[in-house]
């Protein structure tokens, strides 16, 4: 370790201290358990269509193995991950939503334990600083805040609603900081660079923009270090662990694509973000992109206009089941104007971040700042870059394409914590009345918001409800809408947890936007739209009551599902048994 930023580990480490950390360390992991746990089960019923395509590739591991788990646009970890689950629960139909939440909560639970690994570390680091100054925070003021920032992000960035994996990378994230400063305090053992790589390749299995960000973390690996020439066997032992990992499904998905590819979600982005490829889902309209589309979704009609999704895919929803086999042909097209643009707009999402989100977070640590002695805590922040510099990296790498806050959480929970244990005082100050001033703001601006929320989840979720889209699905079911059906839709992105309980197939639909001009069109016009879903092999279709009143008003033949605000019209033999059923 450099001892140049050595100060008296004993003035800040005491004993006492260690049990008062012990303290605060088991009150927040059991106020983190009982809001994720809280929030989790409020949203057992909820099912976003990215969670319903990682059920469905689960389902496919159980039947078909590895090669299920290929595909271009959604990682393998998580639905690997809800496949294990599901073989050894075997979870009902019924409780197959509240089993994913719960599971969601496991992974919850998990990355607190790997941010726990990571602030500690940056508790050992925050004792070390130039020898003429002490931290502006006191460990149990720097692990409160650490805390909030965990939960902050992580129940209202990420959350334990949507059923996505970004929850799942995090881990990875927390555990190859962690890492890094252990190798910057003098752990620099071969085991430390073998554990970095092997926890890269799990992160890049969990998320496919981990790939390029692992290149980052071996870079500040490398060059963290004293002794580079040292560091660099080690480090080139990280990268083939990271690959040994990462080559299975780098193979397997350029086999498949039949060029090289490392994941295919960046692409997309870019393509509908960038190049304006759309419109989206149903990919029609090159934009400013290059190629030519190889099979785009077709458009069976075109006015209202209705997108059949016919090929390969599989699924509940074959349009999202792979997002990347509907742009195969296309190539990403470089406009500095446009690039500009998206940049421009990245960042605006990024101020509203850290201007509105994160505004009580700015606004302690510019104080603590100012009133500490800031020319140390710039020195502090530089010896710290080991930490900083990825966060750094990962938001220019999405201010690129496109920010979404569940992206960007993690990396900011490493920033802030990193950016809050740097903060210095002087050996003359006494910071510790500012330290619990500041330890008190933050509980109440960030604290006080979500222990609401943990409260309104409680309210909410002790209540026996009813589960309303596994009713749609029974009423269907009686209606003589079968498992394995193909079915369509008016009004595409609506909710559509019912296909996926019942096990249908969406295969064609009227966008959303375009759903008014269906029902408000000639009984001819209907009809004929009807027949092209019934010429793709749609069974029957799927609208949801929509707003104004006046627009929608169910022609005859549709058939209301229950007391939902779903409808259905039948096609076929379907129409002929319910027709039986219901004379």
């Amino acid at each position: 370790m450099n001892t140049a930023r050595l100060s008296d580990k004993s003035e800040f480490a005491t004993v006492e201290d260690t049990s008062h950390l012990r303290n605060l360390r088991a009150i927040f992991w059991c106020i983190a358990l009982v809001f994720g746990f809280l929030q989790a089960w409020n949203n057992r019923q909820v099912m976003n269509s990215d969670g319903i395509c990682y059920l469905d590739l689960a389902d496919g591991y159980l039947d078909g193995g590895w090669k299920m788990l290929l595909n271009g646009h959604w990682s393998p970890f998580y639905p690997w991950l809800l496949a294990v689950a599901k073989f050894l629960t075997k979870p009902s139909s019924y409780w197959e939503f509240t089993f994913v939440h719960l599971v969601n909560f496991v992974v919850y639970v998990f990355a607190l334990g790997a941010f726990e690994c990571m602030l500690r570390q940056l508790l050992a680091s925050q004792v070390s600083g130039p020898e003429n100054s002490k931290p502006a925070l006191n460990s149990a003021a720097f692990a409160v805040i650490g805390y909030l920032v965990f939960l902050w992000a992580s129940l209202t960035l990420i959350t334990l609603a949507s059923d996505t994996p970004d929850m799942l990378m995090s881990i990875f994230v927390y555990l190859a900081v962690a890492i890094l400063l252990k190798m910057r305090d003098g752990y620099k053992g071969w085991s430390r660079f073998a554990m970095l790589g092997l926890v890269l390749g799990f992160g890049y299995l969990a998320k496919a923009p981990m790939f390029p960000l692992a290149f980052v973390f071996f870079t500040i690996a490398l060059f963290s270090t004293a002794r580079i020439r040292q560091a660099l066997p080690r480090v080139l032992l990280s990268v083939v662990l990271f690959l040994m990992i990462s080559a299975p499904l780098i193979i397997g998905l350029s086999r498949m694509k039949g060029r090289l590819t490392f994941g295919d979600s960046g692409k997309w982005n870019y393509l509908y973000q960038v190049n304006s490829v759309g419109p989206a889902w149903y990919m029609q309209e090159l934009g400013t992109a290059r190629g030519k589309f190889q099979h785009p979704p077709q458009k069976i009609f075109d006015f209202p206009p209705v997108y059949a999704f016919v090929g390969p895919l599989g699924g509940t929803l074959p349009v999202w089941y792979d997002p990347s086999y509907w742009i195969e042909g296309l190539k990403p097209h470089f406009i500095l104007r446009r690039q500009l643009s998206v940049v421009l707009r990245n960042a605006s999402r990024y101020f509203h971040l850290l201007f509105t989100h994160d505004a009580a977070l700015m606004v302690v640590l510019l104080i603590l700042f100012v009133a500490g002695h800031p020319q140390i805590s710039l020195t502090t922040i530089t010896q710290l870059w080991p930490a900083w510099a990825l966060p750094v990296a990962a938001l220019v790498m999405y201010i690129i394409v496109l920010v979404q806050q569940r992206y960007v959480a993690v990396f900011l929970v490493v920033l802030w914590t990193t950016l809050f244990s740097s903060l210095r005082l002087s050996k003359e100050q006494d910071g510790r009345r500012l330290a619990a001033a500041a330890t008190f703001a933050l509980l109440l601006a960030v604290g006080a918001p979500m222990a609401l929320s943990a409260a309104e989840d409680f309210r909410v979720g002790v209540r026996h409800r009813a589960h309303p889209q596994w009713e749609i699905a029974k009423r269907l079911r009686l209606m003589g809408v079968r498992p394995g059906d193909s079915v369509g839709r008016i009004g595409g992105l609506h909710r559509v947890e019912w296909a996926r309980l019942l096990r249908l197939r969406v295969i064609a639909e009227v966008p959303r936007p375009q759903a008014e001009y269906f029902w408000s069109s000639s009984g001819a016009v209907q009809s004929q739209v009807l027949a092209s879903f019934r010429d793709v092999g749609a069974r029957a279709i799927v609208a949801e009551e929509m707003d104004p009143a006046e627009v929608f008003a169910a022609p005859p033949g549709w058939q209301k599902i229950g007391d939902s605000h779903f409808y259905v019209y039948l096609l076929g033999n379907n129409a002929q048994s319910s027709a039986t059923k219901n004379p």
